[in-house]
């Protein structure tokens, strides 16, 4: 039985994908083939390279709690969104506020691979093409630049010129792309991360607040419509709540948040592999 897993996009929420990791370790299962996108896109290029779910925990831990790091300084208020309040436009030259290259040489350091090839998992990432305005799937080459493309968000991060490729986050194309491995393997689940915004008050949230849930929004119509077209076998929605894109500090909370969806994944596996 040759699983395929797919890891999908959402921000911080994206934390819960370690969940998920692992109920496969604990089962002692490996998928037979990776997707992912954005955040799905980073988790799933480390554990395609052979990290476990334990280590990812400790790796997170590394980069959001020493208060010493630059990561914790941006996100001590847990919301990426304040710094839009403090940007102007004539800055955006370069495609983002932020360039992206301290987080992306970090996973290199831990990931300590560079080209597809040396993965241990075969892992297909999905990013978007700027000019021609269409999906594209990343699964050869320089996995580094892959991953900085697929998490790329337009405006706060800047674009990967890959190529004849300007790319960008691939989840504004595929925020659950399950469909690119359905046809390599037996069984596919797709892990979903993205969920309704709730409301909590009646005033009008503040621009970086809207900007960041539309995106959403269109990430949910997204796959709304996929679905209706092909379904993974499994299709699990961690349904995290009170998370925003940027609230990395708050995963404790995600992690408590995710465990029913992991739960649920390991009765389903456990099932699957012990059917008489």
């Amino acid at each position: 039985m040759k699983i395929g897993l797919t890891l999908g996009s959402g921000g911080a929420r994206g934390l819960s994908h370690i969940l998920i990791l692992e109920a496969f370790d604990e089962l002692g299962i490996k998928p037979a083939a990776i997707s992912g996108c954005s955040i799905g896109a980073i988790i799933g290029a480390f554990y395609a390279a052979g990290i476990s779910a334990k280590e990812l925990r400790e790796i997170v831990d590394e980069i959001v709690f020493q208060k010493n790091s630059k990561f914790w300084e941006i996100h001590k208020k847990s919301d990426w969104g304040k710094m839009l309040d403090f940007v102007d436009p004539s800055i955006l030259k370069s495609g983002g506020i932020i360039k992206g290259e301290k987080f992306i040489n970090f996973i290199g350091e831990k990931i300590k691979i560079k080209t597809f090839n040396e993965l241990k998992i075969p892992l297909k990432i999905v990013a978007t093409d700027y000019w021609q305005k269409k999906e594209v799937v990343l699964s050869k080459g320089n996995l580094l630049d892959s991953i900085r493309a697929s998490y790329s968000i337009p405006g706060l991060f800047a674009p990967v010129k890959l190529k004849n490729h300007l790319l960008m986050d691939g989840g504004m194309v595929n925020p659950l792309p399950y469909d690119l491995i359905k046809d390599e393997v037996d069984f596919t689940v797709a892990i979903d991360v993205t969920t309704p915004k709730a409301k909590y008050e009646d005033e009008i949230p503040p621009a970086y607040e809207l900007l960041f849930s539309a995106y959403q929004i269109m990430q949910i119509s997204l796959i709304n419509e996929k679905l209706k077209l092909s379904r993974p076998n499994v299709l699990l929605k961690t349904n995290i709540q009170n998370i925003r894109v940027g609230d990395f500090m708050k995963a404790p909370l995600i992690y408590d948040q995710a465990k029913p969806c992991k739960d649920r994944l390991k009765r389903k596996l456990d099932k699957l592999f012990n059917k008489k």
